[in-house]
């Protein structure tokens, strides 16, 4: 869960910052917002599966 959070959260975040840092073009509005949505679940994802892989909040 871990290496699919980063993924999601890696490849949306040059999604969205392509446009202003690497001289490409910007997304529009509606793909930038969904792509923005999925960077949250991409982080959201990433903390999931790193606390499950550390064992944090297992009490051992």
């Amino acid at each position: 869960m871990t290496s699919v959070g980063l993924g999601l959260a890696a490849g949306t975040a040059f999604l969205i910052v392509r446009g202003p840092f690497f001289a490409g073009p910007s997304l529009a509005p509606f793909p930038m917002m969904t792509a923005l949505a999925v960077f949250i679940v991409g982080i959201v994802v990433l903390t999931w599966g790193s606390t499950r892989l550390f064992g944090v909040g297992t009490g051992v």
